[in-house]
């Protein structure tokens, strides 16, 4: 079995121009994690996600050096200053706030699935990309998350294995005639 398989051909994308108030609205509405970036041609420019909102939404202190700072209870959060947060960067382009490429995995079509298993296991997001890369270009062909997998896969072996289950316990459950039901 490959991605392919498995994967949502045709996913919903930003073009990188879109403003990130409009990806915000685009993610609730769908409930969707992730949404690909692509250029005017289709091609793959990044992903813009809810972790990378999260990140956004920090106070600046925060985002500076998070790992030296070990109690965040001093800043604020209260529902102004996210507002006031989110307000800064929602007229602002997308592809200002792409997940950064060296850290972005995808696969493609034809991964096998022990190695996508092992690409969501190691992404530090829930879904991938699915590419073809043509020449420099990659080219989105769909995403596959591990929601896709659970949703695809897993649930449909177990309904198999109940639909199979199902006959076979009917065959043997015993059968009461008329008979059987009046002693005499």
């Amino acid at each position: 079995m490959t991605t392919e398989a498995i994967m949502t051909p045709r996913p919903m994308t930003l073009r990188h121009t879109d403003k990130v108030s409009d990806a915000l609205l685009m993610m609730h509405g769908y409930q969707v994690r992730n949404l690909p970036v692509v250029d005017e041609n289709g091609h793959f420019v990044g992903l813009f996600g809810i972790r990378r909102l999260s990140h956004l939404l920090l106070p600046k202190a925060a985002q500076l050096d998070r790992y030296s700072l070990s109690d965040l209870s001093f800043l604020p959060d209260d529902i102004e200053s996210l507002e006031e947060r989110l307000a800064k960067i929602g007229d602002k382009p997308v592809s200002d706030f792409l997940e950064k490429k060296k850290k972005l995995m995808f696969c493609k079509p034809d991964t096998t699935f022990p190695e996508l298993l092992e690409l969501l296991d190691r992404s530090s997001d829930s879904s991938l990309p699915v590419i073809v890369v043509e020449g420099k270009k990659k080219k989105l062909v769909g995403i596959v998350s591990a929601w896709d997998v659970l949703d695809r896969l897993i649930i449909k072996i177990f309904q198999m294995r109940r639909e199979t289950a199902e006959p076979a316990a009917a065959e043997e459950t015993p059968k009461t005639g008329p008979s059987d039901s009046n002693p005499t």
